[in-house]
């Protein structure tokens, strides 16, 4: 009797001790700033969006700056806009212009830059045709951030953004 006694005893003071164990490693998990915790959500805002005036009167071709100061990454899915048939994501290099499949990226505390020679919207059988000093609907649509509806001014040909 005294030694189902011991073994009783000895296995209750066991479970208790895993017991404790996993009551303090799921709080340790969870506290305010552990690796564990969740990061922020995307806090997505757009800005500096312009179409340089285009020889072309039915397609054009928009810029801007994704900044995201949230601490998630967020994805930009689709560009569209209601004065244009279609609109494409592309990237250009020095030797060819390639569409973008699977949207772009835009990493936490960062911003992702639509821009001359490199990643740009095609804005195509557009209608009214840019004029300088209008302005152009784009409507970009992330992955968790929903749609954010953006003017885009046109601008002259020549024209480059501050920095």
């Amino acid at each position: 009797m005294k030694r189902a006694g011991l073994i009783c005893a000895a296995t209750a003071g066991a479970l208790g001790i895993a017991l404790a164990a996993c009551d303090a490693s799921s709080a340790s998990t969870s506290a305010p700033g552990s690796a564990a915790s969740a990061a922020s959500p995307p806090r997505i805002s757009v800005t500096g969006a312009y179409v340089p005036l285009s020889a072309t009167p039915d397609m054009a071709v928009a810029y801007f700056d994704i900044a995201n100061t949230g601490g998630s990454a967020d994805r930009l899915l689709s560009v569209t806009s209601p004065e244009a048939q279609s609109a494409e994501m592309d990237l250009s290099t020095a030797t060819s212009m390639t569409t973008i499949s699977g949207g772009v990226v835009v990493p936490a505390h960062a911003t992702t830059a639509f821009a001359r020679d490199g990643r740009h919207v095609m804005l195509m059988d557009l209608s009214p045709a840019p004029e300088l000093g209008r302005q152009v609907e784009l409507r970009l649509s992330f992955q968790h951030s929903g749609t954010i509806t953006v003017r885009a001014t046109v601008q002259p040909l020549t024209y480059q953004p501050a920095s």
